[in-house]
């Protein structure tokens, strides 16, 4: 049997194998495994922008009604084992370690065709479900839709699309419509069908297409039935269908997804899964969202942020217009296949200074790529070069004062989240 520290660096091997995309190695691995994915029940949530918040969301409402409810998100933020929960529970590392093995031993039956890391993360996700026996599993897929890992389910309960925008253009298609056409792949009768208020109008019209084809209605929350009642840095309050709702959480965004949560719950209802409002309510009052516009100091200010393209940008950008933010030290990354200069022009005017590093990625943008790039978005401002993370964020918090963004890519937050956290100091 294997260590966690043995599963861990198994994981890690695949790495070098990259991204894989078509179902056959998922099939044929679970196959192999007794197909887990059968006896279970999904929520299963495509798009470009609000997925991870919408999924987390969905898991806490059902989890406050009683259900056992699981969850698989990606990329890791917090940790490969905090993308796999329960009820909020991640994964104990033994169950860890176990299934771990247990997919090792399988992977040496297939022929040499070796799973991805996100491919033997996902079937990970499955077993400990089905060994958990959870009721419903709400599962986020990684890239697309059609052809992602996570599309070797059956027919789910719910197929939620947020807002979809150009990303990953070169696999998904250059234009919004392509894109939503392979996220429209997780559509599969009888399932409902629900999308995300201010959805692209291209968007929109191939998920009507797609759903109308399989002879499924849409659901789609309008912006204009909820409204905003309070909000601090801190906390967002709003009112939808009579519910007064707060969000521990930043960011006028974070009500879309919210009121797409609360439809994708209500959908489950007509299947099995009714849920209160006062449920619903005490649900999204206790959800956490982490490298998401989060707080992780007040004052003076540390936000850590994961977009990483001009639509979740321009949403974080929002933020700091509204709570008059600026004079910004960002400690900034993000990938080569990013939109850098459309996501650094909208950040920049925030920011006094902008610290470049390369995040720990094959596909990383080199930290001095990335400051050319800003020369030209942020004209005027202090530019830093400074490869590792780590040493980013070093230099950041030399100046005790210095109100800090970091910024850029989950994979950056990721790794630095957890060093600030760490040190009480920077509480």
């Amino acid at each position: 049997m294997m260590t966690y520290k043995q599963a861990l660096a198994y994981i890690e091997s695949l790495k070098s194998g990259g991204m894989k995309l078509g179902l056959a190695r998922m099939e044929r691995m679970l196959e192999l495994c007794g197909h887990p994915e059968r006896r279970l029940r999904f929520v299963h949530i495509a798009g470009t922008n609000g997925k991870g918040s919408v999924s987390r969301m969905i898991q806490s409402i059902l989890t406050t009604a009683g259900y056992r409810t699981g969850l698989f998100t990606s990329p890791a933020v917090t940790g490969i084992r905090d993308t796999i929960t329960v009820d909020g529970a991640s994964i104990p590392e033994r169950e860890f370690a176990d299934i771990t093995h247990q997919l090792s031993v399988i992977q040496s039956r297939m022929a040499g065709d070796t799973a991805s890391e996100f491919e033997l993360t996902t079937a990970l996700a499955f077993l400990y479900f089905a060994r958990m026996h959870t009721d419903i599993c709400v599962v986020e897929c990684g890239l697309g839709g059609r052809d992602d890992a996570t599309n070797v389910i059956p027919p789910p309960l719910a197929a939620v699309i947020t807002q979809v925008s150009p990303d990953h253009t070169s696999i998904l298609g250059k234009t919004i419509a392509k894109i939503t056409e392979n996220k429209c792949g997780i559509i599969k009768p009888p399932c409902s069908v629900i999308t995300s208020p201010r959805q692209d109008e291209d968007a929109l019209a191939v998920i009507f297409e797609n759903a109308a084809e399989k002879g499924l209605t849409v659901r789609m929350p309008l912006e204009e039935s909820s409204r905003i009642t309070g909000q601090a840095l801190v906390r967002l309050e709003f009112v939808y269908d009579g519910m007064e709702i707060t969000l521990p959480l930043t960011g006028e965004f974070q009500k879309g997804n919210a009121i797409t949560a609360i439809e994708a719950v209500r959908s489950l209802e007509q299947v099995g899964f009714p849920v209160t409002k006062d449920q619903i309510k005490k649900g999204l009052e206790t959800v956490a969202m982490p490298c998401r516009q989060e707080i992780l100091r007040t004052n003076p200010l540390i936000m850590i942020d994961g977009a990483h393209n001009p639509q979740g940008v321009k949403a974080l950008a929002e933020t700091l217009s509204r709570f008059s933010i600026s004079g910004l030290t960002m400690v900034v990354g993000m990938l080569a296949d990013k939109d850098a200069v459309g996501c650094m022009s909208l950040l920049m005017p925030y920011c006094r200074r902008a610290i470049c590093c390369t995040p720990d990625n094959p596909r990383a943008l080199p930290a001095a790529k990335l400051a050319e790039i800003i020369k030209v978005a942020g004209p005027g401002s202090d530019i830093i070069i400074e490869e590792s993370p780590s040493s980013a964020l070093e230099l950041a918090l030399a100046r005790p004062a210095q109100q800090i963004l970091i910024a850029g890519s989950f994979y950056l937050a990721a790794v630095l989240r957890p060093l600030i956290l760490k040190n009480r100091g920077y509480k």
